[in-house]
């Protein structure tokens, strides 16, 4: 079976400011305070790149290893190293944090990944998306609390 490569991407401006939304981002841990559907998250080291990040999603894990935190460009990428939660594999995210008007916070939030069967890619999707929006409502909601 050919995999195919997708991209799922997520924008946002979010009522808060890019500072406290870049806060939340670059410390890699505490997912589960603002994504829906992450009902725990433990960071196992530092924030830095190659630390890893377990995720667990009801009875699924998932587990990334995070590959760039860089302060100047508020660009977060992580690789998703093992998961069980969609029919993917080679998972690569990017979250970057950048300044719009009135000192409101945009986020880009994309995933890119090989999709392992193509009938299942307007599921996929639709699951990512979903999960990316949510979690850009929950980031506003504890930058903008913070």
């Amino acid at each position: 079976m050919n995999s195919i490569l997708k991209t799922v991407s997520v924008t946002g401006t979010l009522n808060a400011t890019p500072q406290s939304v870049w806060k939340i981002i670059r410390s890699g841990d505490g997912v589960d305070r603002w994504a829906p559907g992450v009902t725990a998250c433990r960071l196992e080291g530092a924030a830095v790149a190659g630390a890893r990040r377990v995720c667990t999603m009801g009875d699924k894990q998932l587990i990334e290893r995070i590959e760039t935190i860089d302060d100047a460009s508020q660009l977060f990428q992580y690789r998703i190293t093992e998961q069980s939660v969609m029919p993917i594999r080679g998972a690569f995210g990017t979250v970057h944090v950048a300044s719009a008007a009135n000192g409101k916070a945009h986020v880009l939030w994309l995933l890119n990944f090989e999709l392992l069967d193509e009938s299942t890619w307007p599921m996929v999707k639709e699951g990512i998306g979903e999960m990316y929006r949510g979690g850009l409502a929950g980031l506003e909601k504890l930058a903008a609390g913070s």
